[in-house]
């Protein structure tokens, strides 16, 4: 990653002047696409690029640099400006939308733009949904957002003015109003929208079909052409294969469809894919999406046969153990349920969970003393490794400390 000079901007509204980095080069480790044209990259090498909506950190107003005049890019060695441009927070973008900062209405789309990212960010991942007033103000602002999206489309479109506009871009904002209309409800009118992209876009239009169908009115992640097609690739890899199956379960895709996990994973163990994770995560889909024990246990099992049991894997070993009685219990094998897990004690005495486990089943089986009896144990058990916990980080930061005192002596 290389710097180049910066360019020097005077606030519009106090007249004070800010830095913004130019980057010269960058390289991304990944990236991912979403419904509403966003790219997440990861890596240590991806910088933040500021938005033409900017915030001055003098007077922390927000003003576009596209409007400042006067700004200038000089040589890195002699500027001596120090204070950086800063990127809007949620909250400045707000309060510009409520209190009409922006008039011009180009201006007024980029802000409302910006809001409706924002927001979208929270909910990207699927872990979150929006609540109360931020859901009403992120409906509210779609609803205006679309209005003039859908006004700049039929521009785009227009006979007149078809010429100006690259088919890229016709594309991008039909994408974009078939998104609004879906954050809004309006299932049928986003796929209008969205049957209108051209022939090239099917693997993308089966995905916005799948989400009105399953009534998701938020930001999901996209598969690329080639994660959707893979039955037709020369090169069938298991990899490819399982991280299909895993963005077909929330929160990576969006709706889920255990079928096609299962036959994803399938085919992925089929070319040589295996593990304890492995065996774990698809006895995990059977027991707690299917309810189908028995699957669930003949996976578990082969994952306890699996070699790369690793000291850092003792302690998953000791879940799976965990689950597969669970599964026991759900086919009312009270008797295998229960070997699994005395055996796993008698490896490991010291985890509470095991004991929990125990007591679940004895409970089960009507054995309450029994059942009293090993909460007790796990109660002192937790109590035990709470204590050596607390003991590892006292010592680790009076360690700490006595190192940062050695650097402060040097």
């Amino acid at each position: 990653m290389d710097i180049g000079d910066p360019t020097i901007y005077k606030c519009p509204l106090c007249g004070k002047s800010m830095q913004m980095t130019n980057w010269t080069s960058y390289t991304v480790s990944s990236s991912k696409y979403y419904s509403d044209g966003e790219v997440s990259q990861s890596g240590i090498c991806v910088p933040d690029f500021t938005p033409d909506l900017a915030k001055c950190p003098h007077c922390k107003g927000l003003f576009f640099r596209h409007n400042v005049k006067d700004a200038e890019t000089v040589n890195f060695y002699v500027n001596n400006v120090k204070e950086e441009i800063e990127e809007p927070t949620r909250d400045d973008l707000i309060s510009a939308v409520k209190n009409k900062l922006l008039k011009k209405q180009q201006e007024v789309k980029t802000l409302r733009e910006m809001v409706w990212r924002s927001f979208n960010e929270e909910t990207r991942q699927g872990y979150n949904e929006l609540k109360d007033d931020d859901l009403s103000f992120w409906k509210d602002n779609c609803a205006a957002l679309l209005m003039l999206t859908e006004k700049k489309l039929k521009q785009m479109q227009s006979g007149k003015n078809s010429g100006r506009y690259e088919k890229d871009n016709i594309e991008s904002c039909l994408l974009m109003t078939a998104e609004l209309n879906r954050n809004l409800g309006n299932f049928d009118r986003c796929m209008e929208f969205i049957n209108q992209l051209g022939s090239k876009w099917g693997w993308l239009k089966k995905q916005f079909a799948w989400e009105c169908k399953g009534k998701n009115i938020y930001t999901f992640q996209l598969m690329s052409k080639k994660e959707m097609n893979l039955e037709k690739s020369k090169e069938q890899y298991s990899d490819d294969y399982y991280n299909r199956a895993k963005k077909y379960l929330p929160p990576f895709y969006g709706r889920r469809d255990l079928k096609k996990v299962l036959a994803d994973l399938k085919k992925a163990e089929d070319l040589g894919m295996n593990g304890i994770i492995f065996y774990r995560k698809r006895g995990d889909i059977y027991l707690e999406e299917l309810n189908d024990p028995d699957n669930a246990i003949a996976d578990y099992d082969k994952a306890l046969k699996q070699k790369d049991k690793d000291e850092w894997i003792q302690n998953y070993i000791s879940g799976i153990i965990i689950k597969r009685s669970k599964a026991y219990q759900k086919k009312g094998n009270f008797k295998k349920a229960l070997e699994g897990i005395q055996s796993a004690i008698e490896e490991d005495n010291e985890n509470h969970r095991l004991y929990l486990t125990q007591a679940e089943i004895y409970e089960a089986m009507g054995d309450i003393k029994a059942a009293q009896r090993d909460k007790r144990k796990a109660e002192e058990v937790l109590k035990k490794e709470e204590k050596e916990r607390k003991a590892f980080r006292n010592k680790t930061t009076k360690k700490s400390k006595r190192k940062k005192n050695t650097i402060d002596e040097l």
